[in-house]
C-alpha cells in the first residue's frame, strides 16, 4: 500500500511558516517594549542619583537650577517613552491577535492531517485484513 499523503501539506507548510513569521514581529515588538522599559528604567536610576548628589552639596543654587533643568528634560524623555510604550503595546497586541489567527489556522489543519492519517490506518488495516481473508479463503478453496 501507498504511504500516506496529506493533500494539504503544503498549505499546512505554508500556515506554520506565516505562524512563525506572525511570532517573530511580535517577538520584535516585545524587545521595543522591553527597550523603552529599560529607558524609563535608566531615567529613574538618573533621577535617584542625580537627587542623592545634590543632596550631598546643598546650597549651590546653579546646580540646583541644572539639576531642574536636568529634571525638566528627563520629563519630557519620560512623556515621549510613555508614547512609544502606548503605541508599541497596542501594535503588541495587534501582533498577538495575529499570531492566535495563525496558531488557529495551523491547529485545524493540523486536526484534519490527524483525522486524514487516522482514516488511511484505518483502511490499510481493513484492506490487510480483506487480503488475509482472501487468502484464507483462497487456500480454504483448494482443498
Amino acid at each position: 500500500m501507498k504511504k500516506f499523503v496529506f493533500s494539504m501539506q503544503k498549505i499546512l507548510d505554508l500556515r506554520a511558516f506565516e505562524q512563525s513569521q506572525a511570532e517573530l514581529e511580535l517577538g520584535k515588538v516585545n524587545a521595543e517594549i522591553a527597550r523603552i522599559q529599560n529607558e524609563l528604567n535608566a531615567i529613574a536610576a538618573s533621577r535617584v542619583s542625580v537627587t542623592k548628589s545634590t543632596d550631598a552639596v546643598s546650597g549651590d543654587f546653579s546646580l540646583y537650577a541644572q539639576t531642574q533643568n536636568y529634571f525638566a528634560f528627563l520629563d519630557r524623555r519620560q512623556e515621549e517613552l510613555f508614547e512609544q510604550m502606548a503605541q508599541a503595546q497596542l501594535l503588541a497586541e495587534q501582533k498577538r491577535e495575529v499570531v492566535r489567527e495563525a496558531m488557529k489556522k495551523v491547529k485545524v489543519l493540523e486536526k484534519l492531517r490527524e483525522t486524514k492519517l487516522s482514516q488511511w490506518k484505518k483502511e490499510r488495516l481493513d484492506q490487510e485484513e480483506k487480503a488475509m481473508d482472501d487468502v484464507v479463503t483462497a487456500a480454504f478453496n483448494e482443498r
